[in-house]
């Protein structure tokens, strides 16, 4: 079996090309996207690359209704920003030879720290062939890493977390509360999670040791009841029950108590571990969607030795990261987001942000 491969300045163009040049029997088997190098003369331009083939005894005549349909199934290649880490390994390959070596040595910085399209794209932009990726990257990822520095000043009034069971959404919660009262706000908590065993009383005892109000919630009365008595305080946080996108149930009861929240005045916050891979954040994310997470909190630092994954999820879908846990105590392991909390996380980059920092405390 021969393969063929066909240049052209978009999938579509291609794609044609390739029916023109080889018959309708001709079957996709990769595609890849890049962009020409340049010169001084010239500009870049986007450029497609397929690889095809034709099946044994085809050859280049025209082919029947069955076969075009096949054709046209085989030709919907996803874009390569689309697939996951695994996908794109299997469906794409790189035209190393019009490649630079700096940009050969930032993808495999990149791809070691699990960042992926379109983050990896908008780092790779423009990216000079003079310079040690190294130093150059770190620099990017941060300038492309939303973070939003006046909300973890000045919260809402009231901060809903949501997030799956095990995200760490509950202990996130009671820190980012404690955080915020030893900075002088006036907190309570209420919690929503009448479901799970204990669930009261695990925030209940959080709320205890820091000297912070807890109510809980079952319905919309007992929702509506909590937030007029804690209406004179600055921050309300509210926990909630972790839900499952084929949980219609439990999803429709969730949107029915939090509708009674003033949403001008509410930030919803999206709990995700640090370890959880990109294509499952995105599942979650499209569980709670319906709520429109304005925020991030990245838990777990401490179980992953890299927070790519997380860094691609955050441009991906325009949500900042307002909050890093590292750890299970309360109130201790929090930190707000950072330059320097996430270059303490980049690995290979020759950075030693843990050590300059206890320099510059000496």
């Amino acid at each position: 079996m021969e393969y063929y491969t066909v240049i052209g300045d978009t999938y579509e163009n291609t794609v044609r090309k390739a029916k023109e040049m080889y018959g309708d029997h001709v079957r996709i088997i990769s595609r890849r996207d890049f962009t020409t190098r340049g010169g001084l003369f010239t500009r870049k331009e986007p450029r497609c690359e397929v690889v095809c083939y034709l099946p044994a005894g085809k050859g280049g005549k025209k082919s029947d209704r069955k076969d075009l349909k096949e054709f046209e199934a085989e030709a919907r290649t996803p874009d390569p920003a689309s697939l996951t880490p695994s996908e794109r390994l299997d469906t794409e390959s790189f035209r190393e030879e019009e490649e630079s070596e700096a940009v050969r040595k930032a993808r495999s910085l990149l791809a070691e720290n699990h960042i992926t399209a379109p983050l990896l794209d908008k780092l790779l932009e423009d990216l000079p062939a003079d310079k040690d990726p190294a130093a150059v990257l770190p620099d990017r990822i941060v300038r492309n890493t939303p973070i939003d520095y006046a909300k973890q000043v000045h919260p809402r009034h009231f901060v809903v977390f949501l997030g799956p069971t095990g995200s760490g959404k509950t202990t996130t919660l009671a820190k980012a509360a404690s955080l915020y009262a030893k900075a002088g706000k006036r907190v309570a908590i209420i919690t929503l999670d009448t479901f799970r065993t204990g669930a009261y009383e695990q925030i209940k005892a959080f709320g205890d040791a820091l000297s912070i109000p807890v109510l809980k919630a079952g319905d919309e009365s007992e929702l509506l009841s909590a937030t007029e008595q804690f209406s004179w305080k600055d921050v309300i946080f509210i926990d909630t029950m972790g839900v499952s996108p084929r949980d219609q149930e439990l999803n429709l009861r969730l949107r029915s108590l939090l509708d009674i929240l003033d949403r001008d005045r509410t930030d919803f916050m999206l709990t995700l571990s640090a370890s959880m891979k990109e294509e499952d954040a995105m599942e979650q994310y499209g569980a709670y969607s319906q709520f429109a997470p304005l925020s991030l909190a990245v838990t777990k630092l401490d179980e992953t030795e890299t927070i790519g994954n997380v860094l691609s999820f955050s441009y991906k879908v325009s949500s900042p990261i307002l909050f890093f846990t590292n750890g299970q105590k309360v109130p201790d392991d929090i930190r707000r987001a950072s330059s320097e909390a996430i270059l303490e996380n980049l690995r290979s980059f020759g950075l030693d942000m843990k050590g300059y920092r206890s320099q510059i405390r000496k």
